[in-house]
């Protein structure tokens, strides 16, 4: 169980506590490639029944006491074992678009229907990187190719 499944199952959200869920760590970074923070962001199906998922999960890590981070286990920083994360994000799948921005650097784009966009960069151990961005490039094909009325194909 990842995170922020862990997160869920806390929380109060008992209806997405046992949704199918793809969830990965990722550096915020501006367009440019400054890091502004660390998310966990998810991909999860509200229904078992659903072909697709529907809904879009964003958590940040909890501050420690004093309101500085919780220090990361390596350069790449990694989020530390055990750490909580808390929810700040749910949206339909049908106002965001998720898109490859850089895929040398494993950066996703996130754009809303509102028209914010931001960029996120996968966190994961270097033996699993190409694996792992391997699969959300998969997943955001079927997202954008496989799902009715997608805006701004």
């Amino acid at each position: 169980m990842g995170q922020l499944q862990h997160c869920l199952a806390r929380g109060e959200y008992g209806q997405l506590q046992e949704c199918p869920l793809f969830e990965s760590d990722f550096l915020q970074v501006t367009k440019s490639g400054d890091v502004a923070s660390r998310v966990t962001l998810g991909i999860a199906a509200t229904s078992p029944r659903l072909e697709l998922p529907d809904l879009l999960l964003l958590a940040r890590p909890i501050l420690a006491p004093g309101g500085a981070p919780r220090c990361c286990r390596c350069a790449q920083g990694l989020p530390p074992p055990g750490e909580e994360l808390e929810l700040f994000g749910l949206l339909p799948l049908r106002f965001v678009r998720l898109s490859i921005h850089d895929e040398l650097r494993h950066r996703l784009k996130v754009r809303l229907a509102s028209g914010r966009t931001f960029y996120l960069q996968l966190l994961a151990p270097p033996a699993q990187l190409e694996r792992v961005f391997g699969q959300w490039v998969r997943l955001l094909y079927r997202l954008r190719y496989q799902r009715p009325g997608a805006w701004d194909r």
